[in-house]
């Protein structure tokens, strides 16, 4: 009589082997098994994977895989930013974003989202850079009582140029174009052991960076101005002057102190 135990099935059957010891019925009921075990039957075949069981990517869980490795979803033009579910996107024109209505920039936008009180939303402007946050924190009232309830813009500082410019004629080369940028920071360094920063739009090519200070010995003030010219990446100095109001005197006389810039930042808001 022939022993139907199988000998060894570790984990599974193994061919005409186990047949012949247990049987083609008891086989065939192990590797239903087998299968059962693996991809599940019925209305449980191919559960998808969840965080209490294992089981099967679905078509949205690799889309969501891949937005974890920097591949974002193209959400067309027009959509409600605010009811997007958590991911990584791309499109323009969004309702209720930070840009104008009749802007149709790319935009990249991350959402994320805690719980059921709080959410995130990062919009960053394509080709510009540009870069804005909008945060919702609700507390037991569930108002967003904290946090701003509009979009805030994120600046982001370029570090240009640094030394000593103050000599006439004296050229000088930027990191980056300064049309890039909507604003720029000059620190002037007035020789008196005072530094300022002096922020400027950064329209046009020619920049007069003025500041003052109230002299040490007695009534009085130095005004300073240093004029650059910048041309994209390339700039001189073209005019350094320094006049000083002393109390008692009909006007303003040349002075010797003449100030010097020392940094130029470009802004991106």
């Amino acid at each position: 009589m022939t022993d139907k135990t199988a000998t060894n099935i570790n984990p599974y059957i193994s061919g005409d082997q186990a047949i012949s010891q247990i049987g083609l019925a008891e086989a065939v009921q192990k590797l239903a098994a087998v299968v059962d075990s693996h991809i599940g039957s019925g209305v449980n075949a191919h559960t998808p994977v969840a965080h209490y069981q294992s089981g099967f990517m679905t078509p949205m869980l690799l889309k969501k895989l891949y937005e974890i490795a920097g591949e974002r979803t193209y959400t067309g033009g027009g959509r409600d930013i605010m009811v997007l579910d958590p991911g990584c996107y791309y499109g323009l024109k969004f309702e209720n974003g930070p840009l104008a209505a009749d802007d149709d920039a790319i935009v990249t936008v991350d959402v994320s989202k805690i719980a059921d009180f709080g959410k995130q939303i990062v919009v960053i402007k394509s080709y510009t850079g540009q870069t804005y946050l909008y945060t919702e924190h609700k507390n037991n009232a569930g108002t967003n009582y904290a946090a701003p309830s509009i979009w805030t813009s994120i600046p982001r500082f370029a570090n240009l140029w640094e030394g000593s410019l103050s000599t006439v004629g004296t050229k000088f080369t930027l990191a980056d174009r300064i049309d890039k940028y909507t604003r720029l920071i000059f620190t002037i360094n007035t020789n008196n052991g005072a530094i300022y920063d002096v922020t400027t739009i950064s329209v046009g090519d020619t920049f007069k960076i003025n500041t003052f200070q109230r002299q040490n010995t007695g009534p009085g003030m130095n005004n300073f101005e240093v004029t650059l010219t910048i041309s994209g990446t390339s700039g001189s100095v073209t005019k350094n002057v320094s006049d000083a109001y002393n109390a008692g005197t009909a006007g303003p006389v040349v002075a010797s102190n003449l100030g010097r810039v020392v940094k130029i930042v470009g802004v991106l808001e």
